[in-house]
């Protein structure tokens, strides 16, 4: 999301601290060009400086829940490159799919070595086009946060934040070749704030509760009692149920665990000090119902002390050993003081957090 100005000054005097001018695009996203404006994915040369450690004055490698598997810095010469608020992870592990928020697709295939993420590579972008196969080219309509798979193969679910829709692109090879299509949400997801609404889209695993239903947080707009509205989108436990705000930490993605609990990532920004926090929350999967108030343990929390940014994207995979692997990816608000990052983990089990 672009945030207000208090957060975005925060945000950007926060991550000074933390990269140089020379690795981030311009602060004002150029107009598309008219080859840019063009249906389809075309290649784009992205360079990755990788994140040998987590923190930035220590040599941890276990944060919470956590054991951190290497981390990119991502630029390139492209002028739109940047702004990426969502990303999710193909069934092989290493293929990926991004949207901007100023409405682009990124694709391409994750790097490791000996488990650690090392590079990107096959990138390619593209437009991302509305209901009648135009390109979103205006802000309001082209505020992309968030996509997810759909498991079968068949395309992506994408949240657009400032008209706080659902929409579903389908395709298998080519994302920007596809014309968006509106899911139906249910009559209770209305009223939400502008810029405020829908961050999150996770897919239930078929075989439990929720049936495979698309399940969708709002980032900021929230309920009587101060909690984030959220709901399932379709099936037996379809309508709205809240998520515990707290900490002033707000949703900004989310993704189920194949255990079949809700995994969420948080941000919280602050003035003074200046800086942001990012953390991990997991929901119980069987708490979600209509009506329901869910909340669940803090898995892992950072700060400025350690590898962040603008955190606002995340993807669940499993990784060779069988174990869950979290991808995380930063917006960097095509803002210079920014970084777009890439960040991976793996769930060590609650059972050796480090609390």
């Amino acid at each position: 999301m672009r945030h207000p100005l208090r957060a975005a000054l925060a945000l950007a005097l926060a991550a000074a601290l933390a990269a140089p001018l020379s690795s981030a695009p311009g602060l004002v996203a150029p107009a598309l060009a008219a080859s840019d404006q063009k249906p389809g994915m075309r290649p784009v040369t992205v360079h990755a400086e990788p994140i040998q450690r987590f923190q930035r004055n220590g040599d941890a490698t276990r944060f919470g829940e956590f054991e951190f598997r290497g981390g990119l810095i991502l630029s390139s010469n492209e002028r739109r490159f940047g702004s990426f608020s969502g990303i999710d992870i193909g069934p092989d592990g290493s293929r990926f799919i991004a949207v901007a928020d100023i409405g682009r697709w990124l694709t391409g295939r994750l790097v490791r070595a000996s488990g650690h993420l090392v590079g990107v590579e096959e990138t390619r972008s593209g437009v991302m086009l509305d209901d009648k196969g135009r390109p979103l080219l205006r802000r309001s309509r082209a505020d992309a946060e968030a996509v997810r798979l759909a498991p079968d193969g068949s395309g992506a679910y994408v949240t657009f934040e400032q008209s706080n829709t659902l929409k579903f692109y389908r395709f298998k090879t080519d994302p920007s070749l596809a014309r968006a299509t509106p899911v139906a949400l249910p009559k209770s997801a209305r009223g939400m704030v502008g810029n405020q609404g829908l961050e999150t889209v996770a897919i239930a695993p078929a075989s439990g509760p929720l049936a495979g239903s698309p399940v969708i947080v709002s980032e900021q707009s929230l309920d009587a009692a101060g909690n984030h509205r959220a709901w399932v989108v379709r099936g037996p436990r379809a309508g709205a149920f809240s998520v515990v705000r707290s900490d002033d930490y707000d949703v900004t993605d989310g993704a189920f665990m194949p255990d079949g609990d809700l995994l969420l990532l948080e941000r919280r920004v602050t003035a003074l000090p200046v800086g942001v926090n990012m953390r991990l929350r997991r929901i119980p999967a069987g708490a979600i119902r209509p009506g329901a108030v869910v909340d669940g343990p803090v898995m892992m929390e950072a700060s400025m002390a350690d590898q962040i940014d603008n955190m606002e994207g995340l993807a669940v995979s499993t990784d060779d050993d069988g174990r869950m692997r979290v991808t995380l990816v930063s917006d960097d608000n095509q803002n210079p003081f920014q970084r777009t990052l890439l960040l991976e983990f793996v769930w060590l089990g609650p059972s050796t957090a480090l609390n």
